[in-house]
Formats: C-alpha cells, structure tokens, sequence
C-alpha cells in the first residue's frame, strides 16, 4: 500500500490557480505537454524519457501548478534526486530537473512559489543540497549561488589531431559498452573522481539507461571502452548526438597515458567527420591526460559553466562532513582551536563551537 503523500503548504498563488504533486501518470503526461508548449516539442522524447523511464523516477516527484478553471498545467518543476561526495562522505542532493511556465502565465510568480514547495519537498525527502543548471543569474534570486565547475576544456579541429605513422599499427581496440561491463566501468570512474572533493556518484543503472535512450534523445551518451590485447584499460564517453557542440564532445573519460588519449581522439576525429563536422571537443573542466595531449596539439580553451547551489539544510550539511573538517583542523596550524566561530549566511548564522 503507497503511503500518503506528505502535504506540501501551499504559497500564495493568484486566484484560479492550484499548487500540489503529480500523482498518477496522466499528471506526468499533463507536465510534459505543458513543458513542449512553453519551449519546443523537440523537448518532449528527452522529457518524457527523464520523467518516465528514468531510474528511480516517480511522479510525485514532480510539482506542478493547474488552471483550476481549464484544468491545464501551467507551470512545473521536478526533483530528481542523485548522490553526491565531499571527500567521499555521501551527501544526498536534490537536482531541480525541468523548470517551465506557460507563456501566458509568466509574471505572475508561478516559478517562486514552486521554489518555495520544491526546497520543502527536497528536505523533507533528505536532500542536503540542492542543484541546478539555468538561466545566467536568474536563480539567485531563489538562494543558489555558482559553487562548481560544470563543463568547459578544449577544442580541436580534425586536422589537428594527428594520423598514425605509416605502417604502424594500433595496440589498443574500441568497442561499445554494454552488459556486463559495469564492473569494469565503475572502476575507471572511480578512478577519475578519485582525488576531487566533490564527486557524482553514477550508478550503473543510471548510466545505463543515458546509454539506452531515443536514438533522437538530446541527453542521450554512447560509452566506449579501449582495450588492450582482450582487457579493458580504460574508457569515454560522448555525445550520441548533435547537442550544444556540434561535431564529437567527451563528458567523460578515463585515459591514463598519451597513447591512450591518441586512440581517443582519433576515433572521434573519425566519428565526427562522418557526422560531418570538423570538432572534438573535451567538456570535462579536470586537469586530465587527454587535456594535456590536445592542449599539445594546439587546441583553443572552451568556455564552461557552472552549476548553481544553494544549501538546504546547512547544520546537516556541516555535522554531515564533520570529519573531514576535524581532520583538516588537526592537520593545521589551528589544531587545537577552544573558540566559537561564527559563519554568517545572512539571514541565519552558524556558530561552531571548537574544543
């Protein structure tokens, strides 16, 4: 038996228009036709597929405002939640997945109020943090503030990429990955991340199912594993389609030597002209092997992003990751510390107490 959902108060809404969650599939259907109104209808497979096939995708998940005159969605945003780590302590996140308003209803605070009912949902659900990328600035104005880099690296053009020597062959092969490499896959991650203070955690199904999208899904990746005589050594992966960068872009890779990176890149070199393009693109903002070796080649810098924060639950958050923090202090010139500090967040503050 499904437990109620919880009650989500509502915030002050002109008259005629209701806030609540989706419940059942047709409310799910009612966002995404709201959603491809207010932007495109080539939205509609990559929404459709996020809100019903997603790992772990629900729709109460999904807060939406309806006309209660006509019934019609008007305005929506989802949770969707993900795990995060700082030093390798899990901290629970909420993303706000799709944010959209039909466009005879904008100005009129439709989007706030839901900011107001979605930071409540995302706490209540244990949400520490709370994600997303948008609109340059705009989301400010709702307590997120750019915290961590998100995109952005180097760009070459297929000239610049180098041919193999004549006669030379390769010791590497690249094949696509499926069933049963997760193992394999999971590993490299791990790999990669290893080392950064924060960190995705991606689960298997979940990269499994950004593999498994549409043909025509804008979200959808292709992952590759590079081999070397029979055994996995390491891994990419790009864009199955044309999205933001046109030709081939990398989102994610784990290329420990310079040999490694050059089968990389010829094989998107390759793929991108038969798309007929002329680019390889490294969107990954680390100071990785494959960075350096197009760097090497001549490539020009990629602008990046960033993703916006805001914290939830700022005591939580702090006992959360408490033992990195004691860690750090006695590892410094302040161990030792019998004070109470405090941190300003405007509204509210911290004080931690030391002794």
């Amino acid at each position: 038996m499904q437990a109620p959902l919880p009650h989500i108060p509502e915030s002050p809404l002109p008259e005629g228009l209701r806030l609540r969650r989706a419940e059942t599939l047709a409310d799910v259907h009612a966002v995404i036709e709201a959603h491809v109104a207010s932007f495109d209808e080539g939205d509609r497979l990559t929404i459709g597929w996020k809100f019903l096939h997603r790992p772990g995708a629900n729709p109460s998940d999904l807060l939406l405002i309806e006309d209660t005159v006509t019934g019609q969605v008007v305005s929506s945003v989802s949770l969707l939640k993900e795990t995060w780590t700082y030093e390798g302590i899990p901290l629970p996140v909420g993303e706000v997945g799709v944010v959209s308003t039909r466009s005879g209803y904008r100005q009129r605070g439709l989007v706030r109020a839901l900011f107001g009912a979605y930071h409540r949902l995302a706490r209540r659900e244990g949400c520490i943090l709370s994600a997303i990328l948008g609109i340059p600035y705009f989301y400010r104005q709702f307590g997120y503030a750019y915290a961590l880099p998100m995109g952005g690296g180097w760009r070459l053009h297929a000239e610049q990429i180098p041919k193999p020597g004549e006669g030379l062959a390769s010791h590497y092969s690249v094949r696509r990955a499926g069933p049963g490499d997760e193992a394999a896959l999971q590993a490299f991650y791990r790999a990669t991340v290893q080392g950064l203070c924060m960190a995705s955690v991606l689960e298997s199904d979940v990269w499994a199912y950004q593999d498994a999208l549409p043909e025509k899904a804008g979200d959808r990746k292709e992952t590759y594993l590079l081999e070397k005589e029979g055994s996995p050594c390491g891994y990419w992966r790009i864009n199955a389609n044309e999205g933001w960068d046109k030709g081939v872009a990398f989102y994610a890779a784990y290329l420990p030597h310079h040999e490694m990176c050059l089968e990389a890149l010829r094989f998107a070199r390759d793929l991108a002209l038969a798309r007929q393009e002329h680019t390889v693109t490294l969107q990954i903002p680390l100071g990785i092997p494959v960075s350096q070796t197009m760097r090497d080649f001549g490539a020009e810098p990629v602008r990046g992003y960033a993703w916006y924060v805001r914290i939830l639950d700022p005591v939580r958050l702090m006992l959360t990751i408490a033992p990195v923090l004691e860690q750090r202090l006695a590892c410094s010139p302040l161990a030792g510390l019998d004070e109470v500090v405090r941190i300003s967040l405007y509204r509210e503050a911290l004080l931690l107490r030391f002794r």
